[in-house]
């Protein structure tokens, strides 16, 4: 959570998952910048919300797997 000091945000944990939620407010010029951290935390997050922001990671993941594999593949979303 260090790397998300300079926002505001709240967060919750669930006791039976051991799950945490963290909702993260942001200035829409930020964006990016929030976007490119919470993609260093992909194997171990889901981004939620907003919409914009989970297309945009989507976008970048499926770039990434095309770059990595030669092939276009949509980017699979799992449950977390």
């Amino acid at each position: 959570m260090l790397e998300f000091a300079p926002y505001e945000k709240h967060t919750v944990r669930d006791l039976e998952t051991g799950q945490y939620t963290v909702e993260l407010w942001y200035d829409e010029q930020d964006e990016t910048e929030v976007l490119i951290m919470l993609l260093s935390f992909v194997p171990v997050i889901e981004i939620l919300g907003p919409e914009k922001l989970r297309e945009q990671a989507k976008e970048r993941l499926t770039r990434q797997y095309e770059l990595l594999y030669g092939q276009k593949e949509s980017y699979k979303e799992t449950s977390r």
